[in-house]
């Protein structure tokens, strides 16, 4: 029998496709999750970074059938609309912008935590408007440019990890509290290793631009690209482990910089720095274009005001882009960055319970392994939510709920002044 051999088109497609996923996922919670997964499961933090690949797998792949059935803008809020109603859509519109202002704020601050650790908001604030003003310009990073971003961002993580395993660890701190080792903690864990993941949406729920990869492209550069990242993590934790200790990685809101000057490799932090901020770049726009799909979505729907979908020369609808950016830097100029990630988490798995909610409601009747996936996802979503730190839990939902309400505000004032109009 012939074996059907897939051409290097193809391979290099699926290639690109994992490379341009990546470029939205190898950010903050890579560089903050280790730390913050210590802090909650100790020893058993990599029992927590399966879950949380298991559960942002799930999430990848509803996220890919909503592109696949709904072809417009913010596919995954369009999906849970259609099929739950217009409050759950609303409820998961509100919960994914939230989420994306919550992450750009976190990895902006990680950025500026880098360069100048007591200004880190303002440093932050800079660099968030910086990107709003590249994305309204029409700056993509894509093909060669996505290639060369994805080195330089491989670079700098080997040459932490490499600095971590080369140099002899510091001795423990004697008389300290012991790190927590307790699986209760692994699910809490996994809910903040799940921002590590996200960043997917920049292939399975890509604008007009970047829909050029297939079905088969999207669903093996997807799983390419989890499987990598967490890899990364994986990797990460490790070398961090082995220079700081679970303990004292536990306690820390600063991981890299605390094991370069750990590690007696202090000199090489401005080298890392600049390295962390070029490399974070991607994941800024990534996440900024994320925010705009779904926004856009919400203005074709009259969920907000038609005037912000106004596009500029760069072809962005550039007020959408000011206010996602506007509302960051409110975000990064009074949150530290670990805080804003567990919220950002927190809200994502807000969203990703409507959103794959939505996808089994498309398998209806269906037997096979897709509906099952999707209910899977749907349950750990709601096990990782309950699991997150009570005052993140507590802030998304009130957030998500205040957001959701505004929506319904202004689609109700806009019904109502067009009809009196006519």
């Amino acid at each position: 029998m012939a074996q059907q051999v897939e051409s290097p088109t193809r391979r290099a497609s699926s290639a690109g496709a994992a490379v341009l996923a990546l470029g939205g996922m190898l950010g903050a919670g890579v560089l903050l999750g280790p730390a913050a997964a210590a802090a909650a499961a100790g020893p058993w933090a990599p029992l927590g970074l399966l879950l949380a690949l298991i559960a942002a797998g799930c999430s990848a792949f509803s996220s890919a059938q909503h592109s696949k059935s709904y072809r417009g803008p913010g596919a995954s809020y369009a999906c849970v609309r259609g099929s739950l109603g217009v409050l759950p859509g609303r409820i998961a519109a509100g919960a994914h912008l939230a989420a994306q202002i919550a992450g750009i704020a976190a990895v902006a601050g990680t950025a500026g935590r880098f360069f100048f650790p007591d200004g880190a908001g303002r440093i932050g604030a800079g660099a968030i408007l910086l990107v709003v003003l590249a994305a309204t310009a029409g700056l993509r990073i894509a093909g060669a440019a996505a290639w060369l971003w994805l080195a330089l961002t491989a670079a700098v993580f080997g040459l932490i990890v490499v600095v971590c395993f080369a140099i002899e660890p510091a001795p423990a701190i004697a008389h300290a509290s012991a790190a927590p080792d307790s699986a209760v903690g692994i699910t809490g864990a996994a809910g903040v290793l799940l921002f590590a993941f996200l960043g997917f949406e920049r292939l399975t729920a890509p604008d007009a631009e970047q829909r050029r990869y297939g079905w088969t492209q999207v669903r093996r550069g997807t799983a390419a690209a989890l499987l990598v990242t967490a890899g990364v993590v994986a990797l990460l934790t490790a070398a961090l482990v082995h220079q700081l200790g679970w303990q004292r990685l536990g306690l820390t809101t600063s991981p890299v910089q605390d094991v370069l000057v750990a590690s007696a490799a202090a000199e090489l932090t401005p080298l890392v720095s600049v390295g962390v901020a070029v490399a974070l770049l991607p994941v800024l726009l990534a996440a900024l274009e994320s925010a705009r799909s779904t926004s856009a979505a919400l203005v074709a729907d009259g969920e907000l005001p038609r005037a912000l979908g106004r596009t500029g020369g760069g072809g962005t609808a550039y007020l959408l882009d000011l206010g996602t950016g506007l509302a960051a830097v409110v975000v990064v100029l009074l949150v530290e960055p670990l805080p804003a990630l567990a919220f950002a988490a927190c809200a994502v798995l807000i969203h990703f319970i409507l959103a794959n909610a939505a996808t089994r409601s498309l398998f209806d009747g269906d037997r096979t392994w897709s509906p099952k996936l999707a209910c899977l996802g749907t349950g750990l979503s709601v096990v990782l939510v309950v699991s997150m730190p009570v005052p993140a839990m507590l802030g998304a939902l009130a957030v998500v709920a205040l957001a959701a309400a505004g929506l319904t505000g202004i689609a109700t004032f806009g019904a109502r002044t067009a009809a009196e109009s006519r």
